[in-house]
């Protein structure tokens, strides 16, 4: 009862605590992953970004990613840009497409892809798309692979179909006009003729020193807001370790392998085991040898020396050399090929097949190449007891009358199934036809099955040539555990000396010691190129990680941390600063602002020191500028020895003969000139001859410029750092 009184006096508390809890349940669900207010506050977290206010959804990102081939030579983050900027250029020009009433039809796409094939038509295509699948159904080999890719072909390429047309539609209205045409003949015909003075832009600086401040670049940016928007980016410094074999691994390898080649007694301390090592020249079995002690397996073919020098360029001339003059049992090496030594024995040689002539009889069955144009019905099994029961009869003397009356190859079974000689190489055959041919004697029957359908075939007859067979002992030159170790661990002394350092002792350490020390500016989340040259041997699976890390929120600029590749390649990464989203900053864009408003300065304290009537012979008195004459057409602005000058030949049209100018902004300096003489402008009655050249001028224009104009005028707005960091989370 004391209790129950106590919770009588404090029911406000009560009704408080009841209230939190409710609270919390509630809140457990507004705040849970796809909450409306989660939603209103971080945006849906199924989405990855939106174009004008329509989403790329995080699955159709996802999807689009697992397209994409595996290539070791992009980063995830690579990959990650690439997709983002293909799906923002498709939704964009889908979006413009529909608003002028464009869409891509089935029949029009089946067409599109049909030239990519090289057919005459979609329908032509269909049959042969419908036979593909059969064929996959069917399980014959290498169709269901076949058959995939043409689907997701199909599906890529109705967006590309689209841009197509859409670029067709803009470009059909994109044409000069007479009038521009007669412009442009006048531009390139009348003349002015001019007398100027020019100083360069370097010796202008030598007379001034003109400064550039953050202000006046930031005051230029916001001109040009466009030009100059940045996503988030950061800074980075970084140390890295490459994982590659020591001179002492390399060492280590070309010892073993001379171990082999002389023989040797090994011991085994741990186990207590003492083995004596034959040499390599001793054994007799060749490929138990090899198995134990080589890193890649025998290989028992044979092979020609007419085969071998087609290899020539890629090998070492001492190894080619070696492949082409030894005599079986002798044994070279140790070689360097590549990443690895090894020594050759010549193990063997015999007489091996270099052309082979052989007959078949080919027994089709629908859903093959040349079942629709036979009319072919019969199932693959139905053909597959056929084809057996002709095999189980054929002999030498049967063999053409088979022919004649079951081939259903109509080109061959006109040559009595006689296909002619093949070399044992030749890529013109079905795969497993040529397998057929170099397993098989002259007057051999057997069978086997491609794409055609079953083939019943007769070997004819063999040329051979001496073949020989190498006994490969292959060891590949890699980093050692010592060797890996000893990477890591100066990896992670470097990484615990330099936490919480500054960047300036982070960059002194690094080239204290030595190590390999290097900037990444004005990298973005899903940056396009490698933090680090991949020349250098550095691998970037790493690079992802690093982005990752580097914008997230919790890291702090000053912050260090030490990454890992598969290669075992070490990096400390050290964010030297972050860039947000919006304006350059002038640390960013100085070097290409600050040169064009040293220009303007220059210019504009010409113009001071020339005052109101400037003369060419006050600008080479006071400045030391040098004279000069030339003609020039509007159309081409070509100064004399100086090159193209729009700006100079623009004031030169502009002005009265006689005339001086005021200073000049140009190319490489600054010009003050005086108008001679201005030729009259031409009597242009016909200039057709110049609409097609300006029309196709400004279509390529409108083709290169239109889809980076939409980009930047779109809303675009890009999620993807948010969400896709979490599901990988």
């Amino acid at each position: 009862m004391a209790i129950l009184g106590q919770i009588r006096k404090q029911t406000g508390l009560l009704i408080v605590v009841i209230g939190v809890a409710m609270l919390a349940f509630v809140a457990g669900d507004l705040f849970s992953e796809n909450s409306v207010v989660k939603r209103v506050f971080t945006g849906d977290p199924n989405e990855v970004g939106k174009i004008n206010n329509e989403s790329i959804t995080l699955a159709e990102f996802i999807t689009a990613k697992s397209q994409v081939r595996s290539n070791p030579n992009f980063s995830d983050a690579q990959i990650t840009e690439q997709i983002w900027n293909s799906l923002v250029s498709q939704k964009l020009i889908q979006s413009h497409a529909e608003k002028a009433g464009l869409e891509v039809s089935d029949g029009e796409l089946w067409n599109y892809m049909a030239q990519q094939y090289s057919m005459t038509s979609g329908e032509e295509l269909k049959i042969e798309i419908g036979k593909l699948k059969s064929q996959a159904e069917q399980g014959v080999p290498g169709t269901a692979e076949a058959y995939q890719n043409f689907i997701m072909n199909f599906e890529n390429a109705r967006p590309n179909l689209l841009r197509q047309k859409y670029m067709e539609m803009v470009n059909m209205g994109t044409l000069a006009t007479h009038k521009e045409a007669k412009i442009q003949q006048a531009g390139n015909i009348q003349n002015a003729t001019l007398d100027y003075g020019f100083i360069s832009y370097d010796d202008l600086t030598a007379k001034y020193k003109i400064e550039v401040t953050d202000a006046e670049i930031e005051a230029y940016i916001k001109k040009f807001p466009k030009a100059y928007e940045v996503e988030a980016s950061v800074n980075l410094s970084y140390v890295y370790f490459v994982n590659k074999a020591s001179e002492e691994d390399e060492n280590n390898v070309k010892n073993s392998l001379n171990q082999l080649l002389n023989g040797h007694i090994s011991i085994d301390e741990v186990n207590n085991i003492t083995d004596t090592i034959p040499s390599f020249a001793n054994v007799t079995d060749d490929s138990a040898y090899v198995t134990k002690y080589s890193e890649r397996p025998f290989n028992s073919e044979y092979i020609s020396r007419k085969e071998i020098e087609q290899f020539k360029v890629q090998l070492p001339e001492d190894y080619f050399n070696f492949l082409m003059t030894a005599s079986v049992g002798e044994i070279g090496g140790p070689f360097k090929t590549g990443d690895a030594y090894q020594l050759v024995k010549i193990s063997g040689s015999k007489e091996i097949s270099d052309s082979i002539n052989s007959s078949h009889i080919l027994i089709t069955y629908a859903g093959t190449d040349l079942a629709s144009r036979e009319n072919i019905t019969r199932t693959r099994a139905e053909a597959q007891v056929l084809a057996d029961s002709i095999k189980n009869m054929a002999d030498a003397s049967n063999f053409k009358a088979l022919v004649a009356q079951y081939s259903e190859d109509i080109g061959s079974k006109e040559k009595d199934g006689n296909i002619g000689w093949q070399a044992r190489n030749t890529q013109g055959l079905a795969p497993a036809y040529l397998q057929f041919l170099n397993e098989h004697k002259t007057g051999e029957i057997g069978i086997t099955e491609s794409q055609f359908g079953f083939h019943i075939i007769k070997i004819d007859g063999i040329k051979t040539q001496t073949g020989y067979q190498f006994a490969n002992i292959v060891k590949e030159v890699s980093a050692s555990q010592n060797t890996s170790d000893k990477n890591f661990n100066d990896a992670r002394n470097f990484a615990q000396e330099v936490q919480g350092k500054s960047l300036n002792d982070f960059a002194n350490l690094a080239q204290t010691k030595g190590f390999n020390y290097d900037t990444a500016e004005n990298i973005t989340r899903y940056n396009n190129r490698s933090i680090i040259d991949p020349g250098s041997g550095f691998g970037n699976d790493a690079d992802d990680a690093i982005l990752k890390w580097a914008f997230n929120k919790k890291t702090k600029v000053g912050s260090s941390f030490l990454f890992t590749t598969a290669h075992e390649d070490q990096i400390i990464v050290y964010l030297t600063s972050r860039t947000p989203k919006g304006l350059a900053p002038a640390s960013m864009v100085r070097d290409q602002i600050e040169p064009l408003l040293v220009q303007e300065k220059l210019t504009q304290k010409v113009n001071v020191e020339l005052g109101e009537n400037p003369t060419i012979d006050d600008f080479v008195s006071k400045f030391g500028a040098q004279r000069g004459s030339s003609s020039l057409t509007f159309g081409s602005a070509n100064i004399a020895d100086r090159g193209t000058e729009p700006l100079v030949a623009g004031a030169a049209f502009g002005m009265q003969v006689g005339q001086n100018s005021k200073a000049i902004k140009g190319k490489e300096g600054v010009y003050v000139i005086n108008l001679k003489n201005m030729g009259n402008p031409p009597a242009v009655e016909d200039a057709t001859f110049l609409i097609d050249q300006l029309s196709q001028q400004q279509q390529q224009k409108i083709t290169q410029q239109l889809l980076p104009s939409m980009i930047q005028s779109a809303n675009i707005k890009d999620t993807r750092m948010e969400k896709l960091d979490r599901q990988q989370l």
